[in-house]
């Protein structure tokens, strides 16, 4: 046997902590942007910027030179989607900026293509390499764990996400095949991570950032449980009041955002966006 059963056994849970902490990180500061709010660690990074590169800490006009990221369509993605899950394809919003953006992705902005599955499999080299170490790996023992853990990490993101929104299932040749991990849509996991990331939506994006490896949102206290976000789910526009990109995947008993009769909905009703739906003691 390649690794010894101990190995294995403190291994798999290590593995999944750091998958959970890099998740959470990348979700929340990268593709939510919210690198680019005003806090400590902001701060110390415009900090570095001028000592290393001469970068202003103020701009002219006096405000704060904040660094800026972009966060890869995931922003736009959030505006395009529905409180049922799914994405929105009336023609005003398909004419916006933030629609064109994501035009060039089949997926929209929702799959882990093999480019994005490598990656995030760099950004774990830094916390992974160096806590194997210290629990006696060798470097190729790490990466028999690692590149496994990264591609199940894959599946399970394409199993769920992209079908969530009502989009197809990704084929081996854009990123890892949803259809791999289809029968865990029976699942009582599914169901959980479906309804942590149909709340994460709900409340705009500014909690439950955890998708695959729920654990951090658990400890750093960004956890909403349905019972709690349901009562902010929005009314959604009727099939007879806009196109949409497709009929969600969904498991059986997931909370059900109201529908705005027939006839009844609006201009105003097709292009509300969860962002503005944020709790306020987690903006």
């Amino acid at each position: 046997m390649f690794l010894s059963i101990p190995k294995v056994l403190i291994s798999v849970p290590t593995l999944y902590a750091l998958m959970s902490v890099n998740e959470y990180c990348t979700h929340r500061w990268y593709q939510h942007e919210e690198f680019n709010r005003d806090h400590k660690f902001q701060r110390l990074c415009m900090r570095i910027a001028h000592i290393v590169k001469r970068r202003p800490l103020s701009k002219e006009d006096g405000r704060q030179n904040m660094i800026k990221v972009k966060g890869g369509g995931h922003v736009e993605h959030h505006a395009e989607t529905y409180d049922d899950m799914s994405l929105k394809k009336d023609p005003r919003w398909r004419r916006s900026k933030a629609a064109l953006s994501l035009d060039d992705d089949e997926f929209r902005g929702t799959a882990f293509t093999w480019a994005v599955t490598g990656l995030m499999t760099i950004q774990m080299l830094p916390t992974t390499l160096p806590v194997f170490a210290l629990l006696g790996f060798s470097l190729l023992e790490t990466f028999a764990v690692l590149l496994p853990g990264m591609l199940l990490h894959a599946l399970a993101w394409n199993m769920l996400h992209p079908p969530m929104h009502g989009l197809p299932d990704v084929p081996f040749r854009v990123g890892a095949p949803s259809a791999w991990l289809r029968w865990m849509r029976n699942t009582k996991f599914f169901k959980y991570i479906y309804e942590n990331h149909q709340g994460h939506h709900v409340l705009g994006g500014q909690a439950n950032y955890n998708v695959c490896c729920p654990l951090t949102d658990h400890l750093l206290g960004t956890y909403v449980s349905p019972r709690v976000w349901v009562q902010k789910m929005r009314a959604v526009p009727g099939a007879d009041a806009t196109e949409r990109w497709g009929v969600p995947v969904e498991p059986a008993g997931v909370p059900q955002a109201p529908v705005i009769g027939a006839g009844l909905a609006t201009e105003a009703d097709l292009t509300p966006t969860a962002l503005a739906n944020a709790p306020p003691a987690m903006a």
